[in-house]
């Protein structure tokens, strides 16, 4: 209900009918205006379904310019609209090579990065392994330097990662004292 003296609705003006603009500023504006909620309408539809969506607008304007929208792109839904023979006849549409191309390399991404998360946790039980060893060695020899451990405590697994870590003492030692030999 409106009151005297109030002016009715929105402010906007309302489209009652659908028809075109038969001004070419007036529908170049309302193509403008409305162009970026059409996109968005079809990236959620796109995002809360899993359907692949492409929206392609080619305006009548006289400055042109394409629009395009797609997911996942443009060209890869394209590529799976039906020609007339590729359908064989059931309407159902085909996969593009492309895609299972990239499929594949994706399963073998995620293999590849399993294996890999495997080895960082071997890895880092090897290296806790090792420092609980070393950690006992010193305890032994009653020192908190780890080079001064007893290496008769050190197992199997402790002394290789303590050769490499003594080896790279001496090399930094041997480089700060000029005119050494070091190939020793």
């Amino acid at each position: 209900m409106v009151r005297e003296g109030q002016r009715g609705g929105s402010g906007r003006k309302q489209i009652d009918t659908f028809k075109p603009i038969p001004d070419m500023k007036a529908r170049q504006s309302a193509f403008s205006k409305r162009r970026d909620t059409l996109f968005r309408a079809a990236g959620v539809l796109a995002t809360i379904t899993g359907a692949q969506v492409a929206v392609v607008v080619l305006p009548a304007s006289a400055r042109g310019g394409e629009y395009a929208f797609g997911s996942p792109s443009v060209d890869a839904v394209l590529q799976r609209l039906p020609s007339s023979s590729s359908t064989g006849g059931n309407g159902a549409l085909p996969i593009a090579e492309e895609e299972e191309d990239a499929a594949a390399k994706v399963s073998a991404l995620r293999q590849e990065l399993e294996d890999v998360k495997g080895l960082v946790t071997a890895e880092g039980a090897r290296i806790k392994a090792v420092e609980a060893g070393v950690k006992r060695a010193k305890v032994a020899a009653g020192t908190n330097k780890w080079w001064e451990a007893d290496v008769s405590k050190l197992g199997a697994a402790e002394l290789p990662d303590f050769e490499a870590a003594l080896r790279q003492i001496r090399d930094a030692a041997q480089r700060m004292i000029p005119g050494q030999n070091n190939d020793a």
